[in-house]
């Protein structure tokens, strides 16, 4: 019993000191994502909606509805759980009207989860970390299209990641914001050229005329040149048969009589093992703002 009531003391006091260094950093921010308006637009962390009737191609080369120029929120839950939410503006932000990060999907984030606080040297005049926390994206519409976008590279549990990074001397403060946008795997199809590793593309689009083996490789970056089985150098070329024989100086059958032959397929390509996945993320910076008594605007706080 004595070792019950101990430990909930201890994360009774924990939970105090998570707020008491938290509470400065508390409310509103101003900031938005670097992929609200992308160069394709169906690739915007909120894409456009399209209305029923509307022509949807039409709509879909349109930025409907960017997550850009944003009002955020970071917060505390009745629980005590931080929390962050996002707005369209100031009188949006003092009625507790949150919008979607997307509103086709009704997409909200949870609570905090994994908060972790860390140590700041009080005395250093330089940006530190303060806390980290993710923020687990909810679907108010489960539609798979929703929970398994092509947006979101994590298609189990996508959340947002949180940094809160201040300048304990300055007292400034900053909330970067990464949300995983894409995963692929990071191996990858190459050559040995000059006892490097080339990587390549294996362009399906082209096929030999023997019998299928034959294939066009093409150097990734576009630029590097490969070497075909005759020697010549591009940057995309056809594999082939490389025909090889050894000539025996001695033989049963006399002098320089060939015992040996065969065929290498050339230019080869091996594929790597092991190397770790290529994420790309959706990014977001927030600055802390103070509302000033024109509605219109806000001042850096």
């Amino acid at each position: 019993m004595f070792r019950f009531v101990l430990l909930a003391l201890l994360v009774a006091v924990s939970g105090c000191r998570d707020e008491d260094a938290l509470a400065p950093y508390l409310g509103p921010y101003y900031g938005g994502f670097d992929t609200a308006m992308t160069a394709d637009p169906t690739d915007d962390l909120n894409p456009n909606q399209c209305a029923p009737g509307e022509d949807r191609a039409l709509c879909l080369q349109s930025h409907g509805n960017p997550l850009s120029h944003l009002l955020m929120k970071l917060g505390r839950n009745a629980g005590g759980e931080l929390t962050i939410a996002f707005y369209r503006g100031q009188a949006e932000f003092e009625t507790g009207s949150p919008i979607y990060l997307s509103e086709g999907c009704k997409t909200s984030l949870g609570p905090s989860r994994d908060l972790e606080l860390h140590r700041i040297d009080k005395s250093l005049d330089e940006t530190q970390v303060l806390a980290t926390a993710s923020f687990p994206l909810q679907f108010g519409n489960q539609v798979l299209e929703c929970t398994n976008s092509a947006r979101l590279g994590a298609s189990r549990g996508p959340a947002m990641e949180l940094s809160l990074q201040v300048n304990p001397v300055t007292g400034a403060s900053a909330i970067s914001i990464t949300l995983e946008k894409s995963r692929r795997d990071g191996d990858y199809l190459y050559v040995k050229q000059d006892g490097k590793k080339v990587p390549v593309k294996l362009d399906l689009r082209y096929v030999g005329t023997d019998g299928g083996e034959s294939r066009r490789l093409c150097a990734a970056d576009g630029e590097t040149t490969i070497e075909d089985k005759e020697g010549n150098q591009a940057v995309c070329v056809m594999t082939g048969r490389k025909q090889w024989q050894v000539v025996l100086p001695l033989s049963p059958w006399g002098p320089g009589v060939t015992a040996f032959w065969g065929s290498t397929l050339t230019p080869t390509w091996y594929r790597t093992s092991g190397e770790p996945d290529v994420v790309t993320f959706h990014r977001a910076l927030f600055m802390p703002v103070q509302f000033t008594d024109d509605a219109a605007q806000l001042a850096p706080d």
